[in-house]
């Protein structure tokens, strides 16, 4: 029908803790803008977690990021942030209180994924753990986080204190998992294309490209690629 634009799908497996997949998820965005005048973009985003095994009120991210990395830490992450600066994010690691399990929050994405909010709320919890820093393991933070998208405070503390969409985060880890998934972001366009770290705006448009004009002609040969430039991930 005249006036429908082809639709491209972007599937990004990321952490909302992982600094890389917050700069991927603006670079991604930016590429997006490309295309977006012929062709529709639809984005979903799947769980990954760093560090499953860190307790539900997180530790302090000083003190585990040494252990992780080094007492020198800081300097391991000047990068990033110069990085992160250029797309437009005020990262500073050192001032970020905790690091935290994020499996409460893959619920809330799998169910704002279902609101058609994803997104938006994707966005709100990066913001507030790398650009507010914020603590994500206190009910209040998160109340005050989703009140923009309609949830009230009961809705909330409701949903993150019970098991609801427990089993499917459970098993889209898993999903992921199987298929290769051991860093992030990871990116797959069209259930097509896969890229792993976060590569820079033009790459994005330049797969998306591609696969546009492959979409154009229906008749070329379908057979799965693989693309994997380089690029820094968590």
């Amino acid at each position: 029908m005249e006036g429908i634009k082809p639709l491209i799908t972007i599937d990004v497996v990321s952490d909302v803790v992982c600094p890389w997949c917050y700069i991927g998820k603006k670079r991604l965005e930016e590429g997006i803008q490309e295309i977006q005048k012929t062709h529709d973009v639809a984005i979903t985003y799947h769980p990954f977690q760093l560090d499953a095994n860190l307790p539900k009120e997180g530790v302090d991210y000083k003190s585990y990021m040494e252990r992780k990395f080094g007492a020198d830490f800081g300097s391991k992450f000047e990068q990033v942030e110069q990085v992160a600066q250029h797309e437009g994010l005020d990262f500073d690691m050192q001032a970020i209180p905790k690091a935290i399990n994020t499996f409460t929050l893959h619920r809330i994405l799998t169910l704002a994924l279902q609101e058609d909010i994803q997104k938006e709320v994707k966005e709100a919890l990066m913001k507030a753990y790398f650009v507010d820093r914020l603590d994500l393991t206190q009910d209040s933070t998160l109340v005050e986080v989703m009140k923009p998208f309609g949830w009230s405070e009961e809705q909330t503390l409701n949903f993150i204190h019970s098991d609801i969409i427990t089993d499917e985060v459970n098993e889209e880890l898993e999903h992921m998992s199987k298929i290769g998934v051991t860093g992030v972001p990871f990116f797959i366009i069209n259930k097509k294309y896969g890229f792993s770290g976060a590569q820079p705006a033009h790459v994005f448009a330049d797969v998306m490209n591609q696969v546009a004009e492959e979409m154009v002609n229906e008749s070329l040969p379908q057979s799965a690629g693989t693309c994997d430039p380089n690029g820094g991930c968590c």
